[in-house]
C-alpha cells in the first residue's frame, strides 16, 4: 500500500474563496498577506524490518540546514537538505556513495518569503531536520529523480541526539517499544535485519 496524502489548507488571514481554489502560493500571499499549509499524510505503518528491506540507501548523516523553494507550478513548497554521510549502512542504489559524500534529501515542507510575506508548509508529525544533528535515514529515490525522500515519512528518520529515536511523534512505534537505544546497538539491529532482507 502506498502512502497517500491529504492536504489541509489553513490560511492565517481571511482569503476570498477564489484563493482556496488551488491558486499559486504567490497569488495567495498577495491576496491575504500570509500563507500556512499543514500537510497531513497517512503512511502505511512500517516496522524496522520493513524500512531496512525497502530502503534504497541507509545512512548516518548530518546536515548544515536546508534550502526551501517554490515548485515550478507555484503551488508547493519543498526543502532540499544536503546531508554529509558519516556511515553507509545499505547502498543498493548508488555505487559511488561513500563516507564523506553528500546526499540530497527533499522534504514537502519549508518556509519561503515573497515580497516580504512568509509562506510556510509543515509536514504533520515530521519535525524539520535540525542543523548539525546526526540522523540515521532510510531513503528511497524515484526513478529519474536526483533527490532522495525519507521512506515512510517520519518513520524513516531517526535522530541520534541522546540515543537513537524516531523523529515521528505519533508514528514513532519503534521508539515507543524500545525507548532510547545506543547508536551501536541500533546499527547492529539494522545490520542483522539486512542479512535477512537480502
Amino acid at each position: 500500500m502506498k502512502p497517500f496524502a491529504v492536504i489541509l489548507f489553513a490560511m492565517l488571514a481571511t482569503v476570498a474563496p477564489s484563493a482556496h481554489d488551488g491558486g499559486a502560493i504567490p497569488e495567495q500571499l498577495r491576496e491575504s498577506g500570509s500563507f500556512e499549509r499543514v500537510i497531513i499524510s497517512s503512511y502505511e505503518p512500517l516496522q524496522l524490518a520493513d524500512l531496512v528491506g525497502r530502503a534504497d540507501v541507509i545512512v548516518e548523516a548530518s546536515t548544515r540546514g536546508g534550502k526551501s523553494f517554490l515548485s515550478a507550478s507555484g503551488s508547493d513548497i519543498f526543502t532540499d537538505y544536503l546531508f554529509e554521510v558519516q556511515t553507509v549502512v545499505k547502498n543498493s542504489e548508488n555505487p559511488q556513495l561513500r563516507v564523506g559524500n553528500a546526499v540530497l534529501v527533499r522534504r514537502d515542507s519549508g518556509t519561503i518569503v515573497i515580497d516580504g510575506h512568509a509562506a510556510v508548509a509543515y509536514e504533520n508529525d515530521f519535525p524539520l531536520f535540525n542543523r548539525d544533528e546526526h540522523y540515521i535515514l532510510f531513503l528511497s529515490k524515484a526513478r529519474g529523480e536526483n533527490a532522495y525522500t525519507v521512506l515512510g515519512g517520519p518513520q524513516g528518520a531517526f535522530s541520534l541526539r541522546e540515543g537513537v529515536r524516531q523523529t515521528a511523534l505519533e508514528l514513532g512505534d519503534w521508539s515507543n517499544k524500545h525507548g532510547l537505544m545506543a547508536r551501536a546497538a541500533f546499527l547492529d539491529e539494522v545490520r542483522a535485519l539486512l542479512k535477512f532482507s537480502s
